[in-house]
């Protein structure tokens, strides 16, 4: 399967894909992207489920601060390939997304693409209510079309469908944090 990177400084360039993951298209990428542009176009990003890494080196290649996650040994492996062959500075953490949570700190952009097999809306749920995205932050949520994920206080809530995928994304209420000046 080829995976290129579709935007920024990497724009082009092919990611070496591991067995165990299951990229996000390119058609979904590019829409995620235009919505991140009018929305976050800069910032803080975190990929919990670092994968192929097609969507968390694409934050990179155009710009972001990425954290990615990431559990899987031969994920890791080519994420750091990746990396380091498209030049992009990302900040690659070994182990579980949730286990690691309480130590993140907060960002601008959270994006989840959990293995399908887990249980998408209660770990949305979870990410909701840990603090993780910024006043002003965006969580976006890949998922089967299927899967209805919740609603949440304190968040303003979008679906967008992409064939048999949907990006949902919670918009976190508050100014972004480079908007809170003094009183």
């Amino acid at each position: 399967m080829s995976v290129r990177i579709l935007g920024g400084s990497a724009k082009g360039r092919a990611l070496k894909v591991p067995a165990s993951a299951r990229p996000s298209g390119a058609r979904l990428r590019k829409s995620l992207f235009d919505l991140l542009a009018s929305r976050a176009p800069s910032g803080t990003f975190l990929d919990l489920h670092g994968g192929s890494g097609a969507v968390g080196l694409e934050a990179a290649s155009r710009g972001y601060e990425v954290t990615l996650i990431e559990k899987n040994a031969g994920a890791i492996r080519a994420l750091e390939e990746n990396a380091r062959l498209l030049g992009l500075p990302v900040r690659l953490l070994r182990g579980d997304a949730l286990g690691l949570l309480p130590r993140l700190g907060q960002f601008d952009v959270v994006f989840s693409d959990p293995p399908y097999v887990q249980d998408i809306p209660k770990l949305t749920a979870t990410l909701l209510a840990s603090g993780v995205v910024a006043p002003g932050g965006l969580l976006v949520c890949q998922h089967p079309d299927k899967t209805h994920l919740p609603e949440a206080p304190g968040y303003e809530r979008e679906e967008r469908v992409y064939g048999s995928n949907t990006l949902t994304l919670y918009l976190r209420e508050g100014a972004a944090r480079d908007n809170i000046g003094p009183a």
